[in-house]
Protein backbone atom coordinates (compact mmCIF):
# COMPACT_ATOMS: atom_id res chain seq x y z
CA UNK A 1 0.00 0.00 0.00
CA UNK A 2 1.36 3.41 -0.96
CA UNK A 3 2.11 5.94 1.76
CA UNK A 4 2.04 9.70 1.24
CA UNK A 5 2.85 12.75 3.30
CA UNK A 6 0.59 15.65 2.28
CA UNK A 7 1.72 19.15 3.17
CA UNK A 8 -0.04 22.45 2.49
CA UNK A 9 2.59 25.13 1.95
CA UNK A 10 2.56 28.19 4.23
CA UNK A 11 3.69 31.74 3.46
CA UNK A 12 6.42 31.82 6.10
CA UNK A 13 7.88 28.55 4.82
CA UNK A 14 8.28 30.09 1.37
CA UNK A 15 10.20 33.06 2.75
CA UNK A 16 7.20 35.43 2.84
CA UNK A 17 7.79 36.39 -0.79
CA UNK A 18 4.44 38.19 -0.92
CA UNK A 19 5.78 40.84 1.46
CA UNK A 20 9.06 41.42 -0.35
CA UNK A 21 8.28 42.10 -4.03
CA UNK A 22 8.35 38.40 -4.90
CA UNK A 23 11.76 37.73 -3.34
CA UNK A 24 12.16 35.44 -0.31
CA UNK A 25 13.14 37.20 2.92
CA UNK A 26 14.70 34.00 4.32
CA UNK A 27 15.48 30.41 3.45
CA UNK A 28 12.67 28.21 2.13
CA UNK A 29 11.63 24.93 3.73
CA UNK A 30 8.74 22.61 4.55
CA UNK A 31 7.74 22.68 8.22
CA UNK A 32 7.17 19.02 9.13
CA UNK A 33 4.53 18.08 11.70
CA UNK A 34 5.99 16.08 14.58
CA UNK A 35 2.89 13.88 14.37
CA UNK A 36 4.16 12.74 10.95
CA UNK A 37 7.84 12.23 11.76
CA UNK A 38 7.68 8.45 11.35
CA UNK A 39 7.35 9.06 7.60
CA UNK A 40 10.88 10.52 7.49
CA UNK A 41 14.30 9.36 8.77
CA UNK A 42 14.67 9.20 12.54
CA UNK A 43 15.75 12.37 14.34
CA UNK A 44 16.88 12.57 17.95
CA UNK A 45 14.94 14.94 20.18
CA UNK A 46 17.90 15.38 22.55
CA UNK A 47 20.95 15.57 20.23
CA UNK A 48 21.32 19.30 19.58
CA UNK A 49 20.01 20.29 16.14
CA UNK A 50 19.98 16.71 14.85
CA UNK A 51 19.70 16.29 11.08
CA UNK A 52 19.41 13.49 8.54
CA UNK A 53 19.89 13.20 4.76
CA UNK A 54 16.80 12.75 2.61
CA UNK A 55 16.87 11.64 -1.05
CA UNK A 56 14.05 13.25 -3.04
CA UNK A 57 12.98 12.67 -6.66
CA UNK A 58 10.93 15.65 -7.98
CA UNK A 59 8.25 14.37 -10.36
CA UNK A 60 8.08 17.74 -12.13
CA UNK A 61 11.61 17.58 -13.53
CA UNK A 62 12.06 16.51 -17.17
CA UNK A 63 14.63 13.92 -16.11
CA UNK A 64 14.47 11.64 -13.09
CA UNK A 65 16.92 13.17 -10.64
CA UNK A 66 17.65 12.01 -7.10
CA UNK A 67 18.32 15.11 -4.99
CA UNK A 68 20.02 15.13 -1.61
CA UNK A 69 18.34 17.38 0.99
CA UNK A 70 18.37 17.58 4.78
CA UNK A 71 15.67 17.30 7.39
CA UNK A 72 16.64 19.20 10.54
CA UNK A 73 15.24 19.12 14.07
CA UNK A 74 15.78 22.51 15.71
CA UNK A 75 15.30 21.14 19.21
CA UNK A 76 17.01 23.60 21.53
CA UNK A 77 14.10 23.32 24.00
CA UNK A 78 14.74 19.61 24.54
CA UNK A 79 18.44 19.15 23.81
CA UNK A 80 20.71 17.63 26.46
CA UNK A 81 23.21 20.40 25.67
CA UNK A 82 22.40 23.81 27.12
CA UNK A 83 21.34 26.36 24.52
CA UNK A 84 22.95 29.78 24.94
CA UNK A 85 20.55 31.72 22.69
CA UNK A 86 17.40 33.63 23.63
CA UNK A 87 14.86 31.88 21.38
CA UNK A 88 15.05 28.08 21.72
CA UNK A 89 13.03 26.30 19.06
CA UNK A 90 11.18 23.02 18.77
CA UNK A 91 10.44 22.39 15.10
CA UNK A 92 11.39 20.11 12.23
CA UNK A 93 12.22 21.52 8.81
CA UNK A 94 12.94 19.89 5.47
CA UNK A 95 15.13 22.44 3.72
CA UNK A 96 14.59 23.13 0.04
CA UNK A 97 17.28 23.76 -2.57
CA UNK A 98 17.29 24.88 -6.18
CA UNK A 99 16.91 21.29 -7.40
CA UNK A 100 13.51 20.76 -5.78
CA UNK A 101 12.46 24.42 -5.80
CA UNK A 102 13.76 25.87 -9.09
CA UNK A 103 13.00 29.58 -9.51
CA UNK A 104 10.64 29.66 -6.50
CA UNK A 105 8.63 26.78 -7.93
CA UNK A 106 6.46 26.29 -4.84
CA UNK A 107 3.89 28.95 -3.85
CA UNK A 108 1.81 29.54 -0.75
CA UNK A 109 -1.19 27.15 -0.53
CA UNK A 110 0.34 24.65 -2.96
CA UNK A 111 0.17 21.02 -1.89
CA UNK A 112 3.52 19.24 -1.61
CA UNK A 113 2.92 15.48 -1.78
CA UNK A 114 5.73 13.11 -0.80
CA UNK A 115 5.50 9.39 -1.60
CA UNK A 116 7.78 6.97 0.23
CA UNK A 117 9.67 4.18 -1.57
CA UNK A 118 11.91 1.47 -0.13
CA UNK A 119 14.63 0.44 -2.61
CA UNK A 120 16.53 -2.36 -0.87
CA UNK A 121 17.74 -0.77 2.36
CA UNK A 122 17.43 2.74 0.98
CA UNK A 123 14.46 5.08 1.47
CA UNK A 124 13.65 7.52 -1.37
CA UNK A 125 10.83 10.05 -1.56
CA UNK A 126 9.13 11.41 -4.64
CA UNK A 127 7.82 14.99 -4.49
CA UNK A 128 4.81 16.27 -6.44
CA UNK A 129 3.40 19.79 -6.48
CA UNK A 130 -0.38 20.28 -6.87
CA UNK A 131 -1.84 23.76 -7.30
CA UNK A 132 -5.33 24.97 -6.57
CA UNK A 133 -7.52 24.01 -9.53
CA UNK A 134 -5.35 21.05 -10.58
CA UNK A 135 -6.48 17.44 -10.38
CA UNK A 136 -6.49 16.10 -6.84
CA UNK A 137 -6.20 19.47 -5.07
CA UNK A 138 -9.75 19.51 -3.70
CA UNK A 139 -9.61 15.82 -2.76
CA UNK A 140 -6.45 16.23 -0.71
CA UNK A 141 -7.49 19.57 0.80
CA UNK A 142 -10.73 18.01 2.03
CA UNK A 143 -8.78 15.03 3.41
CA UNK A 144 -6.53 17.43 5.32
CA UNK A 145 -9.51 18.99 6.99
CA UNK A 146 -11.19 15.66 7.75
CA UNK A 147 -8.10 14.37 9.53
CA UNK A 148 -7.21 17.63 11.21
CA UNK A 149 -6.62 17.46 14.94
CA UNK A 150 -6.66 21.25 15.02
CA UNK A 151 -8.05 23.94 12.70
CA UNK A 152 -6.22 24.70 9.47
CA UNK A 153 -4.26 21.45 9.51
CA UNK A 154 -1.45 21.48 6.93
CA UNK A 155 0.16 18.04 7.40
CA UNK A 156 -1.25 14.53 7.22
CA UNK A 157 -0.26 10.97 6.29
CA UNK A 158 -2.36 9.21 3.63
CA UNK A 159 -2.25 5.46 3.05
CA UNK A 160 -3.70 4.14 -0.20
CA UNK A 161 -3.32 4.86 -3.89
CA UNK A 162 -3.57 8.35 -5.36
CA UNK A 163 -3.83 7.77 -9.10
CA UNK A 164 -3.19 11.42 -9.96
CA UNK A 165 0.28 11.29 -8.33
CA UNK A 166 3.01 10.41 -10.85
CA UNK A 167 5.40 7.65 -9.85
CA UNK A 168 9.01 8.28 -10.90
CA UNK A 169 11.08 5.60 -12.60
CA UNK A 170 13.21 4.94 -9.53
CA UNK A 171 15.68 2.15 -10.15
CA UNK A 172 15.40 2.56 -13.92
CA UNK A 173 18.45 3.37 -16.03
CA UNK A 174 17.01 6.83 -16.66
CA UNK A 175 17.71 7.80 -13.04
CA UNK A 176 20.44 10.44 -12.97
CA UNK A 177 22.45 9.49 -9.93
CA UNK A 178 23.28 11.87 -7.16
CA UNK A 179 24.17 8.40 -6.07
CA UNK A 180 24.59 6.89 -2.63
CA UNK A 181 26.51 4.05 -4.26
CA UNK A 182 29.46 4.97 -6.45
CA UNK A 183 30.58 1.36 -6.84
CA UNK A 184 28.60 0.86 -10.06
CA UNK A 185 30.33 3.80 -11.66
CA UNK A 186 33.73 2.83 -10.31
CA UNK A 187 33.32 -0.64 -11.80
CA UNK A 188 32.82 0.85 -15.24
CA UNK A 189 35.91 3.07 -15.13
CA UNK A 190 39.49 1.88 -14.84
CA UNK A 191 40.82 2.22 -11.30
CA UNK A 192 44.11 3.47 -12.77
CA UNK A 193 42.31 6.27 -14.57
CA UNK A 194 40.48 7.34 -11.43
CA UNK A 195 43.62 7.12 -9.34
CA UNK A 196 46.06 8.86 -11.67
CA UNK A 197 44.20 11.05 -14.13
CA UNK A 198 42.40 14.21 -13.09
CA UNK A 199 39.96 13.84 -16.00
CA UNK A 200 38.73 10.57 -14.52
CA UNK A 201 38.20 12.13 -11.10
CA UNK A 202 36.43 15.12 -12.65
CA UNK A 203 34.01 12.76 -14.42
CA UNK A 204 33.39 10.95 -11.15
CA UNK A 205 32.67 14.23 -9.35
CA UNK A 206 30.16 15.25 -12.02
CA UNK A 207 28.45 11.86 -11.97
CA UNK A 208 28.02 12.08 -8.21
CA UNK A 209 26.44 15.54 -8.32
CA UNK A 210 29.25 17.72 -6.97
CA UNK A 211 27.42 20.84 -8.20
CA UNK A 212 24.67 20.26 -5.62
CA UNK A 213 26.91 20.84 -2.60
CA UNK A 214 28.57 23.87 -1.04
CA UNK A 215 30.75 24.49 2.00
CA UNK A 216 27.77 24.54 4.36
CA UNK A 217 26.06 21.35 3.17
CA UNK A 218 29.48 19.66 2.87
CA UNK A 219 30.15 20.23 6.57
CA UNK A 220 26.62 19.24 7.57
CA UNK A 221 26.66 15.92 5.74
CA UNK A 222 30.24 14.98 6.65
CA UNK A 223 29.75 15.57 10.38
CA UNK A 224 26.42 13.77 10.28
CA UNK A 225 27.94 10.79 8.46
CA UNK A 226 30.58 10.38 11.17
CA UNK A 227 28.10 10.68 14.05
CA UNK A 228 29.66 14.03 15.00
CA UNK A 229 32.91 12.39 16.12
CA UNK A 230 36.45 12.30 14.78
CA UNK A 231 36.90 9.39 12.35
CA UNK A 232 40.26 8.51 13.91
CA UNK A 233 40.03 9.27 17.65
CA UNK A 234 36.27 8.57 17.78
CA UNK A 235 36.02 11.52 20.19
CA UNK A 236 34.87 15.12 20.19
CA UNK A 237 35.28 18.05 22.56
CA UNK A 238 31.97 19.88 22.77
CA UNK A 239 30.36 22.61 24.83
CA UNK A 240 27.07 24.04 23.64
CA UNK A 241 27.45 24.98 19.98
CA UNK A 242 31.25 24.83 20.23
CA UNK A 243 33.22 21.74 19.20
CA UNK A 244 36.67 20.85 17.87
CA UNK A 245 35.32 18.84 14.93
CA UNK A 246 35.88 19.86 11.30
CA UNK A 247 35.00 18.54 7.86
CA UNK A 248 38.35 17.92 6.13
CA UNK A 249 38.74 17.64 2.36
CA UNK A 250 40.51 14.48 1.21
CA UNK A 251 41.33 15.87 -2.23
CA UNK A 252 42.14 19.46 -1.15
CA UNK A 253 40.24 22.49 -2.37
CA UNK A 254 43.59 23.86 -3.58
CA UNK A 255 43.70 20.84 -5.92
CA UNK A 256 40.16 21.63 -7.10
CA UNK A 257 38.61 19.14 -4.69
CA UNK A 258 34.84 19.44 -4.63
CA UNK A 259 32.38 19.62 -1.72
CA UNK A 260 31.17 16.04 -2.23
CA UNK A 261 30.56 14.33 1.13
CA UNK A 262 32.63 11.32 -0.04
CA UNK A 263 35.56 13.76 -0.47
CA UNK A 264 35.29 14.62 3.20
CA UNK A 265 36.13 13.11 6.54
CA UNK A 266 35.28 14.33 10.05
CA UNK A 267 38.47 15.09 11.97
CA UNK A 268 39.25 16.89 15.20
CA UNK A 269 41.39 19.98 14.65
CA UNK A 270 44.77 18.45 15.44
CA UNK A 271 44.05 15.47 13.15
CA UNK A 272 42.85 17.85 10.41
CA UNK A 273 46.14 19.75 10.68
CA UNK A 274 48.18 16.52 10.47
CA UNK A 275 46.12 15.19 7.54
CA UNK A 276 46.51 18.42 5.53
CA UNK A 277 50.27 18.49 6.15
CA UNK A 278 50.68 14.85 5.08
CA UNK A 279 51.65 13.43 8.48
CA UNK A 280 49.36 10.52 7.62
CA UNK A 281 47.05 9.28 4.91
CA UNK A 282 44.27 6.67 4.71
CA UNK A 283 44.70 3.60 2.54
CA UNK A 284 42.09 1.84 0.37
CA UNK A 285 41.09 -0.39 3.30
CA UNK A 286 40.41 2.69 5.46
CA UNK A 287 43.46 2.20 7.66
CA UNK A 288 45.70 5.03 8.85
CA UNK A 289 49.16 5.08 7.27
CA UNK A 290 51.58 7.32 9.15
CA UNK A 291 54.57 8.87 7.35
CA UNK A 292 57.86 6.96 7.60
CA UNK A 293 59.57 10.03 9.05
CA UNK A 294 57.35 9.72 12.15
CA UNK A 295 58.23 6.10 12.88
CA UNK A 296 59.11 5.59 16.54
CA UNK A 297 57.11 8.58 17.73
CA UNK A 298 54.04 8.42 19.95
CA UNK A 299 51.93 9.55 17.00
CA UNK A 300 53.12 6.65 14.89
CA UNK A 301 52.67 4.05 17.60
CA UNK A 302 49.18 5.18 18.53
CA UNK A 303 47.58 5.64 15.11
CA UNK A 304 49.53 3.77 12.41
CA UNK A 305 47.40 0.92 11.03
CA UNK A 306 44.32 2.02 12.95
CA UNK A 307 41.03 1.42 11.11
CA UNK A 308 39.01 4.62 10.89
CA UNK A 309 35.30 4.88 11.49
CA UNK A 310 33.58 4.39 8.11
CA UNK A 311 30.06 5.74 7.44
CA UNK A 312 27.40 3.10 6.85
CA UNK A 313 25.89 4.89 3.82
CA UNK A 314 28.04 4.29 0.71
CA UNK A 315 27.56 7.83 -0.59
CA UNK A 316 29.36 9.20 2.48
CA UNK A 317 32.26 6.72 2.58
CA UNK A 318 35.67 8.20 1.64
CA UNK A 319 36.00 7.60 -2.08
CA UNK A 320 39.01 5.52 -3.11
CA UNK A 321 39.89 7.93 -5.95
CA UNK A 322 40.14 10.83 -3.52
CA UNK A 323 42.14 8.76 -1.01
CA UNK A 324 44.57 7.88 -3.81
CA UNK A 325 44.92 11.55 -4.67
CA UNK A 326 45.77 12.42 -1.06
CA UNK A 327 48.29 9.60 -0.84
CA UNK A 328 50.07 10.69 -4.05
CA UNK A 329 49.95 14.48 -3.74
CA UNK A 330 49.70 15.35 -0.02
CA UNK A 331 51.09 12.45 2.02
CA UNK A 332 54.61 13.03 3.43
CA UNK A 333 54.87 16.58 1.98
CA UNK A 334 54.93 18.21 5.46
CA UNK A 335 54.02 21.52 3.88
CA UNK A 336 51.14 23.88 3.26
CA UNK A 337 48.96 22.57 0.44
CA UNK A 338 49.62 24.50 -2.76
CA UNK A 339 47.64 24.71 -5.98
CA UNK A 340 48.62 22.07 -8.50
Amino acid sequence: MAQYYIHKVGSQEMGSVERNAGKPQRGRYFLISKECLDFFPHLSSVALNDKAPVFIVPTYEEETVKVLCTIDYHNQKHSLIDYAGNNPRDEVRLYMNSQIDPELFFKTDDLAVFEKFEIGEEIIYSLTRIRNGEEGYDILSNYLQEKARKPHCSNVIYEGELNFIEKPSIGDETLIAVSNDAEGYLASVSTDILAHEEDGINILEQQMGSQLFNSVTFRQFVLFAYNYKCAITHKVIRYGDLCNLEAAHIKPQAHNGKFLPCNGIALCRDMHFAFDKGFFTIDSNYNVQVANQLRGTDFYEEFNGKHIFVPTVDFFKPNIAFLNHHREHVFQTFAQIRRM
